[in-house]
């Protein structure tokens, strides 16, 4: 019975100075401490496509600044400015009036040294003639017909010609003006297929691969245009870091033009098994990046390693596991080992990645 009352009388001090310090507290303006709601989200593995964004520009398939190979006055122009031409077309004849002259001359002239050639031949055979006299007509003909060769080399030089089918732009010059060697004449371009030029961080660039796809937009346009990657520099950029990519560009409808900007979305790779976070749940810090892990009902720092990086959302490589519960609100106010109720769940395949 005498211990019963020493109990009673233990409780009764108990709560007394219970009553006493949390009268203290309110009568000091202090209220009891509350519990921080933190909103959520789980983790779960999903897969995700890796993707970033980058710029580029258009080029022509070919380009070239016509001009001529030799001097001489322009007698006729055989191209409209802007239109389409084909590979081996003429484009602009030069005065070759003295270079024809010159043909007609030797073709003459090959004649007559052949002729001889076959009469030293049957004299050699009756001993008329020596071997000497019958080589020495054998290398006039040979030497005619070399000069026969470097000048049509000269009279196809009167000639420019399209390297290449594709569209001429504005010309430089008129009929009646005198050409010099390598003035420029006009700009022929080729615009199906074009050429999309683009870089890639170092990061990213063992993962690019010949035959890999490529969308990309351009400005004035709500279509999405695609190209195939099909040439890459051997070897990084040392100033800017980055990989130089070119990929091909079918243009068949003439919408594309060679020059312009280009807004360019590259796949890399699928994850099958990605773990996604909202990217204001992951804190920056001086060397790592943490999260604050939820675990009956207190939080803790984890350390986290980041991969792809996503709109809204940031793949996590290392630190955490499917199924692990992570702070995503209330991040300021956080503290390593503080306790916490469950607020709001965040859903990540509701968020727009």
């Amino acid at each position: 019975m005498r211990t019963i009352n020493y109990l009673l009388l233990g409780f009764t001090m108990l709560v007394l100075g219970s009553c006493k310090e949390e009268a203290a507290a309110i009568g000091n303006g202090a209220t009891p401490a509350k519990v921080m709601q933190a909103d959520y989200v789980v983790l779960e593995a999903r897969p995700i496509a890796n993707k970033i964004s980058l710029t580029g520009t258009l080029m022509a398939g070919e380009s070239a600044m016509l001009s001529a190979q030799t001097s001489g006055l322009i007698t006729s122009i055989h191209f409209q400015e802007g239109e389409r031409v084909t590979k081996g077309q003429m484009l602009v004849k030069l005065d070759d009036r003295q270079w024809v002259a010159q043909r007609q001359k030797l073709a003459a002239q090959l004649q007559t040294a052949k002729t001889n050639l076959t009469r030293q031949e049957e004299l050699l055979k009756i001993k008329g003639v020596s071997q000497a006299e019958v080589d020495n007509a054998a290398l006039q003909v040979a030497t005619i017909e070399a000069d026969q060769q470097e000048l049509e080399v000269m009279i196809d030089y009167a000639l420019i010609r399209a390297p290449f089918s594709g569209q001429i732009g504005l010309r430089s010059v008129s009929p009646g003006a005198y050409l010099q060697v390598g003035a420029p004449v006009a700009r022929l371009v080729q615009l199906d297929p074009l050429k999309l030029e683009f870089n890639v961080p170092e990061r990213y660039a063992p993962q690019i691969k010949k035959g890999q796809a490529v969308r990309f937009t351009v400005a004035g346009q709500d279509v999405s245009y695609e190209g195939t990657v099909y040439a890459s520099e051997p070897v990084i950029n040392e100033s800017t870091r980055a990989l130089r990519i070119r990929a091909r560009v079918p243009n068949r409808e003439g919408k594309l033009i060679a020059g312009a900007f280009a807004e360019v979305n590259l796949t890399l790779d699928s994850i099958p098994d990605a773990l996604l976070l909202p990217t204001e749940a992951v804190i920056p810090q001086l060397d790592d990046q943490i999260v604050y892990q939820i675990s009956g009902g207190t939080i803790r720092a984890v350390k986290v390693k980041p991969g792809v990086r996503l709109p809204r959302l940031l793949q996590i490589q290392e630190g955490l596991s499917s199924g692990d519960t992570v702070m995503v609100a209330g991040l300021l106010q956080a503290e390593d080992g503080m306790k916490v109720a469950a607020g709001k769940e965040i859903v990540v395949e509701k968020m727009d990645n």
